[in-house]
């Protein structure tokens, strides 16, 4: 009997056995991925995953139903207070007194002409006459008229020249369901600032209630629009993601950001104020390989031509707090010099280090030869705006402190040690242990944390397209990684006015002065004189 049961029960034994196995080995790809995916996660992984999320939302625009839509159209930044009807006074007529002699009326007013009535006859005297005996109502002599006041000025109500763009915003905001039917106005009041402020909160833009450029082309985009961003996106992603680091430092231009990969792994991202149109930041392949506390700023070549040369000239100093001005090496005097008979390339400008410094606290050297770095700044208020395309081609950025840390731990320097050496007040350079490599790179769409697909409009109108060749000491190329936009050559020189005397030449000893003057204030590769902000 028990050899019977042992017999029946080994096939079902054998049957559970094998079912245990076979689900033991489908299931152990699944349990076995998340801790590879964890172990080999690469700076292609993190990029690949932005594709396929911006592609998915693009495949998404791109299927949606083509509707009406209302557009805001171009014109000045729309705030409360803005269209409805306003107040206009009709201008009136202007008496003689209100123009000053030799002054001419003020245009728009309308002209009067004075008439002066004709003289009556004189009569002669009526001897019989006498003072009791004159007409009644008749004017004596000498008798002065009391003038009537000129009538009040006449207000009547217009529509503001605004209101036509203010309904049309109205009317968009109904059709995104930001604003109910029942509220269309004409006038910016306080339900359509609420229904603005709510548009931007879903835009990611900065919540101010105010419809400025970045809003208005948010507002205007049609679904169209914005998947043909997102497939250009993804197209430069595609072409850079076979050469991205697993480590790397991105800094997008159309967002105005900078997001920190760390092995793999998106550590940050931050807002950035980039170049602006007429100083561009090129796009760069290239690497942090240092950090400096409490930097000293160099005024750039252009920004000396451009800007501080001419404040040199007519006032006499630089307009810059803590600044030391060279002439052939040598600190002078700014008010002691004539500045018109002064060249560019004899002048450097060099600010000392603090909370005034243009480049904050913290500058993070690279390798190019433009003269482009990462930087924090004296003034946080630009990454208040939503279009922060404002720098002469550096970047700046918005929590320099936290990307400072993060490069610098594995330099073996803490947070209390930064602390300290930012409370000396002393300028120093410390080399990472491993650069960090950066990229600059030009796309139009982004991916939050949150999985939230951004769309952001080109800031340059010469957005180049073929890939540029970096320097001997960069890495090659990546694939996708588009051409630095052309740089803004400096203005020519004013030419030193014919009635100016010209300079005298300088004394045998100047020139040799200045070369130990030169070679005392010759900073590191870190601090070279070419530099931008």
């Amino acid at each position: 009997m028990l050899t019977t049961i042992r017999t029946c029960a080994r096939p079902a034994l054998g049957a559970r056995v094998a079912a245990c196995l076979l689900a033991g080995l489908l299931a152990l790809p699944a349990q076995a991925a998340p801790s590879t995916a964890s172990g080999t996660s690469t700076g292609r992984d993190v990029v690949g995953t932005w594709i396929a999320r911006i592609d998915q939302r693009a495949a998404e625009l791109e299927s949606m139903p083509r509707v009406q839509q209302t557009r805001v159209g171009y014109g000045s930044v729309l705030k409360k207070g803005d269209g409805g009807m306003v107040d206009v006074v009709a201008p009136g007529p202007v008496r003689p007194s209100d123009v000053p002699e030799g002054t001419a009326p003020a245009a728009g007013a309308v002209p009067t002409v004075v008439v002066t009535p004709p003289a009556e006859p004189i009569q002669q005297a009526d001897p019989s006459a006498t003072p009791g005996n004159a007409l009644s109502g008749s004017a004596t002599p000498g008798t002065v008229v009391e003038v009537l006041p000129p009538p009040p000025a006449l207000t009547i109500q217009v529509r503001a020249r605004t209101a036509d763009r203010v309904g049309r915003l109205s009317t968009r905001l109904i059709e995104l369901g930001f604003l109910n039917q029942e509220q269309w106005t004409e006038a910016f009041d306080d339900n359509l600032e609420l229904a603005v402020r709510a548009f931007q909160l879903s835009e990611g833009l900065m919540q101010d209630g105010k419809v400025g450029e970045v809003t208005r082309q948010a507002l205007d985009r049609t679904p169209k629009e914005a998947a043909k961003l997102m497939r250009g996106a993804t197209a430069s992603m595609r072409a850079f993601q076979a050469s991205v680091p697993d480590t790397v430092i991105l800094v997008n231009l159309p967002s105005q950001t900078v997001s920190y990969i760390e092995r793999g792994k998106l550590n940050f991202t931050m807002r950035a104020v980039v170049g602006r149109p007429s100083r561009q930041t090129p796009l760069l392949q290239d690497r942090v390989t240092s950090v400096t506390i409490n930097p000293t700023w160099t005024v750039p070549p252009t920004v000396l031509v451009e800007d501080k040369l001419p404040v040199l000239r007519k006032k006499g100093n630089t307009g810059i707090k803590d600044a030391i001005v060279y002439l052939d090496g040598v600190e002078v005097v700014p008010e002691s010099i004539n500045w018109w008979q002064v060249t560019p390339e004899r002048i450097r400008i060099v600010q000392k280090p603090g909370d005034d410094n243009a480049l904050g606290r913290f500058r993070f050297n690279l390798t190019n030869g433009d003269g482009i770095f990462l930087h924090g700044t004296n003034d946080p208020r630009l990454f208040e705006r939503d279009l922060r395309a404002a720098s002469s081609g550096c970047v700046r950025l918005a929590d320099a402190r936290m990307v400072a840390e993060t490069l610098l731990r594995p330099a073996k320097l803490d947070s209390a040690a930064i602390e300290r050496q930012l409370d000396s007040g002393k300028t120093k350079t410390v080399s990472l242990p491993n650069a960090v490599p950066v990229r600059f790179v030009y796309w139009t769409s982004t991916v939050e944390t949150d999985g939230t697909v951004r769309v952001h409009p080109g800031i340059y109108d010469d957005v180049p397209t073929s890939s540029s060749t970096p320097s001997a000491s960069q890495a090659p190329a990546a694939a996708g990684t588009v051409s630095a936009p052309r740089r803004v050559e400096p203005k020519p020189v004013r030419p030193t006015p014919a009635a100016a005397p010209q300079p005298a030449p300088a004394p045998a000893q100047s020139s040799s002065t200045a070369t130990p003057a030169r070679a005392a204030d010759t900073r590191s590769g870190a601090e070279a004189v070419r530099t931008a902000m």
